[in-house]
């Protein structure tokens, strides 16, 4: 069965390397080569047309699959006099018809690295990704990462060029906030029928993305579209749009080495980080504008962000503010937003792991050509979970949402519900 797999891994992976002569390996952990060595076992025979013109090929995978049951505390969708956040029955930030329960695939990557050396390489990610009642989600399988990576282009500095890690939401999911399984970062959750949140940026972009690594000090910073990889209409809005999106990260490792900053292993390493992030994008477009239509702002962040860790326990917390500012009369309104989060994870016995989340955020709209503050969103998270370790590859988690959101969409009734959801996931 794994030589099925990893075949068929193989031929996925022609689509990211050249042709060849040079058949594959493949070694008792699993990993695939493109030479002969002790221990190593052809992948397929010599005659087969599979081959890379890669000294090595890496494949992995990471799946979550759940049961979600979202309980609102509101029933439909209100109009308002803020034109510009009224919401259609059926969209994602509308309230709900009722309970919503059903199974999730809510990630499922599979991933390719072809490796020319031993630390330049290009990587593919793919997704396919079945979120309960959002009509956002991706049924059909595409590119979540998709870039080449460079080692030692500036001292200790290497760069991703293509459809890269956007500085921010990667390295919050390695160090403070490992259950993208079941809830994302402050900064990248959306209005859903399992979320509510800031929305402010996603973890990757076309563009290039810096990342320098000290034992001291690490940092990201890149220039982006601007828009997010799922969007499907970013790219082509360039088309009428200079503005890009400048992008950073700024890591003090004050225990720790910053050069383990993307492979910190929390049950055994301690580490304490204290970082600044921040985001200043000119010209921004959301995905429903229509190509060539004006609707553009201006969106910036600036935010905080503290964590410590031991094998025994985990709390981390962080502040932004963040601004959306509208360049022309397509868009009435101004966002202003404003929030913190904490988390913490304690670790009593082998295995286990309880979790524990707080966030609070604030959004108010402002009307474009007077100035004036109205609340849009006022809302308070709580998160609590139970997590147990199976093996090295599964791992299983019981969670529960506290949400409310008061005066959401500038009505008074707010989006509050109950989300509870058992999580699976799959690492290879």
């Amino acid at each position: 069965m794994k030589k099925i797999v990893l075949s068929s891994l193989a031929a996925l992976a022609i689509g990211a390397t050249s042709l060849s002569a040079t058949p594959f390996f493949v070694d008792e952990k699993g990993q695939v080569f493109t030479t002969e060595g002790e221990g190593r076992k052809p992948l397929v025979s010599k005659e087969s047309s599979v081959f890379s013109n890669s000294n090595k090929l890496e494949f992995s995978g990471l799946h979550y699959f759940g049961f979600t049951s979202a309980n609102p505390s509101t029933t439909a969708p209100t109009a308002n006099a803020d034109t510009s956040t009224t919401v259609a029955v059926g969209s994602d930030t509308a309230k709900y018809a009722g309970n919503s329960n059903g199974f999730e695939l809510r990630r499922n990557y599979v991933q390719v690295k072809g490796f020319f050396n031993d630390k330049d390489y290009w990587r593919v990610t793919l997704d396919a990704t079945k979120e309960l009642a959002s009509t956002t989600s991706y049924a059909n399988v595409y590119f979540k990462y998709a870039y080449l990576y460079l080692d030692g282009i500036l001292p200790y500095t290497g760069v991703e060029l293509g459809m890269a890690h956007r500085p921010w939401i990667d390295y919050e999911e390695h160090n403070g906030w490992y259950y993208r399984s079941f809830n994302k970062v402050l900064l990248e959750e959306k209005g859903t029928a399992t979320e509510s949140g800031l929305d402010l940026v996603n973890s990757a972009d076309l563009g290039v993305n810096f990342k320098t690594k000290t034992n001291s000090f690490s940092s990201e910073i890149g220039i982006f579209n601007g828009e997010g990889y799922h969007a499907d209409k970013a790219a082509a809005n360039q088309q009428n749009s200079s503005g890009m999106s400048l992008e950073w990260r700024l890591t003090a490792h004050l225990i720790g080495s910053g050069e383990k900053v993307s492979h910190n292993d929390r049950l055994k390493d301690t580490y304490a980080h204290l970082s600044t992030y921040g985001l200043i994008s000119k010209n921004h477009k959301d995905d429903t504008v229509a190509i060539g239509a004006a609707g553009e702002y201006d969106r910036s962040f600036y935010g905080i962000h503290a964590v410590y860790n031991q094998p025994l326990f985990l709390v981390a917390a962080q502040y932004v503010i963040a601004e959306d500012k509208a360049r022309n009369s397509a868009i009435t309104n101004g966002k202003e937003y404003d929030a913190f989060s904490i988390n913490a994870e304690i670790r009593p016995i082998k295995d286990w792991t309880i979790i524990g989340r707080y966030d609070d955020y604030k959004i108010d709209t402002v009307a474009m050509g007077t100035g004036v503050n109205s609340v849009s969103a006022n809302g308070t998270k709580i998160i609590a979970g139970l997590a147990y370790k199976y093996n090295k590859n599964v791992s299983f988690v019981g969670s529960a949402k506290f949400i409310d959101e008061k005066k959401a969409n500038g009505g008074d009734t707010g989006e509050s519900k109950d989300v509870y959801m058992l999580t699976t996931e799959v690492k290879w």
